[in-house]
């Protein structure tokens, strides 16, 4: 009986230990694409998205009145490689940044809660300017894994925030 107990007690003991192993991997492997993303290194996010990925930010969607979201590796990677394509030298704005304010999971989901932090130059608002804008607004990204890879990617920026610091720069009182 003893021995049963025993037995039982390691499983147990076992299993616990092996699936927060298997959390805490999950976690820091989404760590490292939210780090990626903050680099604007599409590259290195790519390699953690399974062939199936889903991507979509409904409040981009609603705030640009563009559809942002794609389905699938390669047009979730090309997706975001073209957000700000011809814009900027090397297709990246001169300072972009994720700053991660707290995360949890649970199961298998990651939550971010962040700062989206960017510089924008005043000419895609104002013509025949060549000043910059600085713009900071919280933004949460959602990640939901299979395994160690991300099947899909949700982020929730508050667009108005974005839009506010925009307009304050633009017409200064």
């Amino acid at each position: 009986m003893k021995t049963l107990l025993s037995s039982l007690m390691f499983l147990l003991t076992f299993n616990i230990v092996s699936a927060q192993t298997s959390q805490n991997s999950i976690k820091q492997i989404a760590t490292k694409y939210i780090e990626a993303y903050g680099d604007w290194d599409f590259d290195a996010m790519k390699d953690f998205y399974d062939d199936e990925v889903f991507f979509s930010d409904p409040t981009a969607s609603s705030a640009f009145k563009t559809e942002f979201s794609a389905k699938g590796k390669e047009k979730v990677y090309n997706f975001f490689k073209n957000i700000f394509k011809g814009q900027f030298e090397n297709d990246k704005p001169p300072y972009v940044k994720f700053k991660v304010e707290k995360s949890f999971q649970s199961n298998n989901f990651v939550i971010f809660n962040t700062t989206f932090e960017c510089i924008l130059p005043i000419s895609w608002f104002k013509k025949d300017s060549s000043e910059k804008l600085f713009v900071s607004m919280p933004f949460v990204t959602i990640l939901e894994f299979q395994g160690n890879k991300i099947i899909k990617h949700t982020d929730y920026g508050d667009y108005s925030a974005y839009q506010e610091q925009i307009n304050a720069q633009l017409n200064p009182k």
